[in-house]
């Protein structure tokens, strides 16, 4: 789809739009480097004070660069960029439509999501790193396959609700934050915790972390700085 762009939508080029298309290739780079993503999975930023947001075009996230993201309303409506957006743009576009309060979403097949999408117990934070997740657990959006339409992008944001992160049953993860920094890092935290969740079932029942315990770990707020700079000192040189 593509329709003449709003006048409240920067255009695609424009100079404040520029710090931003750096993060969001940064946070790509960071997934790859990671192990989260492979030849597929896809970031997404708001455009600021507009209905729109920039994600990767369809490419690798290793090989996003400049040319290759492409912003779209949330409606998918092209509205610059490289015209070939992913096909599961609408979990980006719902997701930020159905939450204002949400500045980057992210979509992964991580190992470690897909195995607690087909398990009967549900994926509950048990150290630190998982401080960000509900007590009770993650959500499993049911629907098995590609979320490709607007009405599949919107029951997932339905399922998600006001959580920071949704399961796809077969299928991965959805991962949302306030800045790319918080969404990249929240979508290599939930593989830890799941990981480390595996390991602690096979001795047994794991004692997770209360809601009050979680608060306690979240007092203070989080800051996000001091671990994107550690993921960007681990990105080869040039990235």
């Amino acid at each position: 789809m593509s329709q003449r762009r709003p006048a409240s939508v920067p255009a695609f080029d424009a100079p404040e739009l520029q710090p931003l298309k750096e993060l969001l290739i940064t946070g790509h780079h960071i997934l790859d480097r990671e192990g989260i993503t492979d030849g597929y999975g896809h970031l997404s930023v708001r455009v600021p004070g507009a209905d729109a947001f920039i994600t990767l075009a369809r490419v690798s996230p290793r090989l996003v660069d400049a040319d290759h993201l492409v912003m779209l309303d949330f409606d998918g409506n092209y509205l610059g960029g490289n015209n070939t957006p992913p096909f599961e743009w609408p979990i980006h576009a719902r997701t930020l439509r159905a939450r204002p309060d949400v500045a980057s979403v992210a979509h992964t097949h991580s190992v470690w999501s897909q195995l607690f999408s087909v398990l009967p117990q549900k994926l509950r934070p048990l150290n630190h790193y998982g401080s960000w997740l509900p007590a009770e657990g993650l959500r499993v959006y049911e629907p098995a396959g590609l979320v490709r339409t607007i009405e599949q992008g919107d029951a997932l944001a339905a399922t998600l609700g006001d959580a920071p992160a949704v399961l796809l049953r077969s299928h991965g993860d959805l991962v949302v934050g306030e800045s790319i920094e918080a969404c990249v890092q929240r979508t290599i935290r939930l593989a830890h915790v799941a990981h480390l969740l595996h390991l602690a079932l096979l001795h047994g029942e794991p004692r997770y972390l209360s809601a009050e315990e979680l608060a306690a770990f979240n007092a203070g707020g989080r800051d996000w700085a001091r671990g994107w700079q550690y993921h960007i000192s681990r990105l080869p040189e040039g990235r």
